[in-house]
């Protein structure tokens, strides 16, 4: 042991143990309150420094068994059942964190900040009135730290989808804390779902200002840059992402649609096997290779890949739909079936409970291929009630089409 670790005098250990603590030396101020405790095992403070330093080295059940013991040494401390609290919080043993946070404030119930942990606990724990109220009273009862309670907030909000509520706790943190990363972060999750894509990606890139190397915001604006259109933008976030995180499916997927959309159907169809190679037991990289080997008019091929995507989500109407729509209107004779079309998309539909247009008119075009002209019509004729606003040419021709006891083929020029 060095020589200057060497003594038998409790409070220097312990001084020593909290400038090691303070010093982030974490795992030396365990050692220093270790020796001291057992020079002077009856001093609550070292059980406590001693477990803080334990939950900095992520070693929870060692900080709470130590703050079981300073406690039962100062049991009016609530100092201590708010750190224990913390500690179970931390273990995801809500029912025990929120007992600490009772406790906290039967002893003073001016102690704040523990209601806003309380508020976390009983978000996780799924009480979401009892939440909302913790964190309303501790963002007017500490408002030193009133970000933080409303970045609490925001998420809980967001998870309820109250999107609008969430807009309006991060503009209020914002204020508070112009440089609150979280904020910005949560309010374009937000924008993205109130379809403000523009705002969202201005604070995405906000985010990015004051952290660079936010993987999760590089990947957020990247999707949103999709959606904006800005395909060329979006695929430089993934190719940045990818510097640093080379193994990261998603920014090879968000890059594959952006090649897709720019006509780079080579390029994307090898980010969508990244995908698949990253995350094999995903569906997604099967299905968006599938619409690949489509534009290619490689109906062989995107089969395989959807009866691949089928296996892996057996539930996932839109993958019964393509199926159905290759196997009723491919222009290869050796890739049509009619039952089998029919067969996926009645299973589409009923999986959307028959209020999904497209997949209506995809269980059209199966009849049709199977010779059932007024099932066709009946189906084409839905599809076109149910979907009025995003009904095209194409669809009423279809209809005269099974009227006039045909079915359709689909022409593919890429």
């Amino acid at each position: 042991m060095p020589a200057d670790r060497v003594t038998d005098d409790a409070q220097a250990l312990f001084e020593r143990g909290h400038e090691q603590f303070l010093a982030g030396d974490f795992r030396e101020a365990v050692e220093s309150f270790a020796r001291a405790i057992a020079l002077r095992p009856n001093v609550a403070a070292a059980f406590r420094y001693r477990a803080l330093a334990y939950l900095q080295l992520d070693q929870r059940p060692d900080a709470i068994r130590d703050l079981d013991r300073a406690i039962a040494l100062k049991p009016e401390d609530p100092a201590l059942y708010a750190d224990r609290g913390e500690a179970h919080f931390r273990q995801k043993a809500y029912p025990a964190a929120i007992e600490d946070c009772d406790k906290v404030l039967s002893l003073d119930p001016g102690w704040a900040p523990v209601r806003g942990l309380r508020g976390e606990c009983y978000a996780a724990s799924g009480n979401t009135d009892a939440a909302l109220a913790d964190f309303a009273a501790a963002i007017e009862s500490d408002p030193d730290h009133a970000a933080a309670y409303l970045g609490s907030r925001a998420r809980l909000r967001l998870e309820l989808e109250d999107y609008t509520g969430v807009v309006a706790d991060c503009s209020t943190a914002l204020r508070v804390d112009p440089n609150a990363t979280f904020a910005y972060q949560t309010r374009g999750l937000a924008l993205r779902e109130l379809g403000d894509h523009s705002t969202a990606e201005a604070d995405f890139s906000e985010v990015l200002r004051l952290d660079p190397t936010s993987g999760f915001a590089r990947l957020a604006r990247a999707a949103t840059r999709i959606d904006l259109g800005q395909f060329a933008e979006a695929i430089l976030d993934c190719d940045a992402l990818l510097q640093w995180e080379s193994q990261n499916s998603r920014a090879f997927l968000l890059r594959g649609l952006g090649r897709q959309h720019l006509g780079d159907l080579s390029s994307a169809a090898t980010d969508f096997g990244d995908v698949i190679r990253l995350t094999p037991n995903s569906s997604l990289g099967y299905q968006h290779r599938a619409a690949i080997h489509r534009f290619s008019n490689d109906d062989s091929h995107a089969i395989q890949d959807l009866l691949e995507a089928l296996q892996r989500a057996p539930r996932d109407a839109a993958t019964f739909n393509q199926l159905a729509w290759i196997w009723a209107t491919s222009r290869t004779d050796d890739y049509r079936d009619g039952p089998r079309a029919l067969e996926c998309a009645t299973r589409a539909c009923e999986l959307t409970e028959w209020q999904e247009p497209g997949y209506l008119d995809t269980l059209a075009a199966a009849a049709a291929e199977c010779g059932e002209f007024d099932d066709a019509a009946r189906w084409q004729e839905k599809a076109l009630e149910i979907g009025s606003e995003s009904s095209n040419a194409e669809s009423h021709q279809r209809l005269e089409l099974y009227r006039a006891k045909k079915p359709f083929r689909e022409h593919r020029d890429h």
